[in-house]
């Protein structure tokens, strides 16, 4: 089961990033780790990404999977945790990454542990179940 974070990066850093999604990668891939200095990462965070409405999100997952959950979600054998920070979603199957397409154009999903990464969006549309 691979672990994927999902950040909504700020328009402004998107266009700076989106051709060089290495450089972001390690960026959050720090701030992911990072133990030491935390007010700096909190900062650079802020600097770099959206907060995620955890509210609408929560309505949308609940009323299109009938549910009633606050935060985590199992979906399609997938667990799916709102964080106001990130999505954090632990599944085999990558395909529920397309449930955040139409929140925001600007989602940069990383697998810290296998180092990949990549822009969701509906070019690179995942068709793997």
């Amino acid at each position: 089961m691979k672990e994927y974070n999902l950040f909504v990066i700020k328009k402004e850093y998107y266009d700076y990033y989106q051709k060089k999604p290495l450089f972001l990668f390690d960026i959050l891939k720090k701030l992911y780790y990072m133990q030491d200095d935390l007010n700096y990462g909190v900062s650079l965070y802020s600097q770099l990404c959206e907060r995620i409405n955890t509210f609408n999100l929560k309505y949308y997952l609940n009323k299109k999977y009938h549910l009633d959950n606050e935060k985590t979600f199992y979906i399609n054998k997938s667990f799916v945790e709102l964080k106001y920070t990130r999505i954090i979603i632990r599944t085999k199957h990558i395909n529920i990454i397309n449930e955040f397409i139409n929140y925001s154009k600007y989602i940069f999903v990383c697998d810290f542990i296998n180092n990949d990464y990549f822009w969701l969006s509906r070019n690179n549309l995942m068709q793997i179940s």
